[in-house]
């Protein structure tokens, strides 16, 4: 176990402890906020007549007897508008400012503005938010309301520093996803990632916002740094790295600070992916003259069970949601393809992808019961999907240059990938019918294997 306290502000600039400290949050269900709505499904995800709701978002007003920073209400206003509008669920109508109400003479609660200023320009749900700056300190209390039934449904008050507004207002954006489909936001999520500089061996680790903001580098051991994989709380990272002149695998515990290599078995150890209750992580080690699929202990390192025995080369492991599965990548065939495997021993195996010669890199989500993963299509690598059961089979990208290395978001709505761009690989996002494609990063910096956190 390597003890990285000594190195404690360039870990714990990405750990929760950190934005723990940073951010004393509360909700304020008894502190002068109306009650909450009672519950209502205002999205079907399942209906195939989807249709995105009309919302407004009310320009930012200061608290009562709080001057005003037209910086702070610019910069969360568009914060909360991209945040909404990167969700695929909102029609965010132009900006209100110009209608009927005057926001500054308005107040937050019920009965101090005026419903049918918001339904006349088609607005089905209303967020209004109100600020206050003392010095470094931030209070921002949001709430979102129906409209049409002239009802709030949700109101949240969040203290913190200046520095965290991007946090905050990501934090209510969640909220307003979650109250009106049940399904997690993605705003408060990360973003690991392999960063490679031209010119240099080393290739690090870093992780970023859900929208690339807050770039923080992870590593710092000048050697080659692959295949970050997150915790499903988010706590914790595994990656491989070949410091020791061999791909061992390390894990990272944000919380205590610490960094453990947990195999130093002779050959690759790599490409690792938690199981749904971060117990177990399962991998591809060396065996004979091949890699096969192993699961270990999470917290020991300790080799549990070796799932493949093959003479061929077995790799990208992934579990299902229920931990029952894993998929993995084999060209027991001739080429790569990708099968499924029970883990109970004596688990028979059946092999996924036949669309085409060379599919890879699987990553299973547990909210739409998908398996997105890599496909050579006519010399050039594509995003794909398909259920576990081998049907819907479906191609989302139709890129010139390359495109690899599939993950999904926190709530299955969203897909993060890389694309090589003017020669450099960049972070590219898609939502899951392939759809309202955006680039992520712009920089020199080539990006490698992301991997998706959950809301921190």
């Amino acid at each position: 176990m390597v003890s990285i306290m000594k190195n404690r502000k360039y870990f714990l600039s990405n750990s929760v402890i950190a934005t723990l400290i940073l951010i004393l949050l509360f909700v304020c269900t008894n502190a002068g906020l109306p009650a909450r709505l009672e519950a209502k499904v205002y999205l079907e995800l399942d209906s195939p007549n989807l249709r995105r709701i009309p919302l407004s978002v009310a320009p930012l007003q200061p608290l009562c007897g709080f001057e005003e920073d037209l910086e702070i209400a610019l910069e969360g206003h568009k914060i909360l508008v991209d945040d909404l509008e990167f969700s695929t669920f909102f029609e965010l109508l132009d900006d209100p400012s110009r209608h009927l109400e005057k926001s500054r003479r308005c107040g937050l609660s019920l009965g101090s503005f005026d419903f049918r200023n918001w339904s006349l320009i088609g607005a089905e749900l209303l967020i209004k938010t109100g600020y206050s700056i003392s010095g470094n300190k931030l209070v921002v209390e949001f709430r979102l309301f129906d409209t049409l039934a002239g009802k709030m449904i949700v109101g949240k008050r969040y203290r913190s520093r200046k520095k965290n507004l991007r946090l905050l207002f990501h934090k209510f954006a969640n909220q307003v996803v979650k109250n009106i489909t049940g399904l997690p936001g993605e705003f408060t999520s990360k973003i690991a990632f392999c960063g490679h500089h031209k010119n240099q061996s080393a290739q690090e680790l870093y992780s970023c916002d859900y929208d690339a903001h807050g770039r923080n580098q992870i590593t710092k051991n000048n050697s080659i740094n692959i295949s970050p994989a997150w915790s499903h709380d988010a706590n914790k990272l595994v990656f491989t790295s070949y410091r020791r002149n061999n791909p061992d695998l390390y894990l990272i515990d944000f919380l205590k600070g610490k960094e453990t290599r947990l195999t130093d078995r002779r050959g690759i150890n790599a490409a690792a992916a938690w199981s749904a209750d971060d117990r177990h992580l399962t991998l591809m080690q060396r065996y004979e003259e091949h890699s096969e699929i192993t699961i270990i202990s999470a917290a020991s390192g300790e080799t549990l069970r070796r799932l493949t025995k093959s003479d061929a080369n077995q790799a990208s492991p992934c579990w299902s949601p229920d931990n029952s599965e894993i998929a993995f990548v084999s060209d027991r065939s001739g080429n790569p393809q990708i099968y499924i495997t029970a883990i109970q021993e004596g688990g028979l195996w059946r092999r996924l992808t036949k669309e085409e010669a060379y599919n890879s890199d699987p990553d299973w989500s547990a909210h739409n019961n998908k398996i997105v993963f890599t496909s050579r299509v006519g010399g050039i690598f594509q995003i794909c999907t398909i259920t576990p059961d081998g049907n819907n089979h479906r191609q989302l990208t139709f890129s010139r240059s390359n495109c690899e290395v599939p993950c999904w978001s926190p709530n299955g709505r969203h897909i993060l990938f890389t694309k090589k761009i003017s020669g450099v690989q960049q972070l590219m996002m898609m939502d899951d019918k392939g759809r309202n494609l955006k680039q992520l990063t712009f920089d020199k910096m080539g990006k490698k294997s992301p991997s998706w956190s959950v809301n921190r």
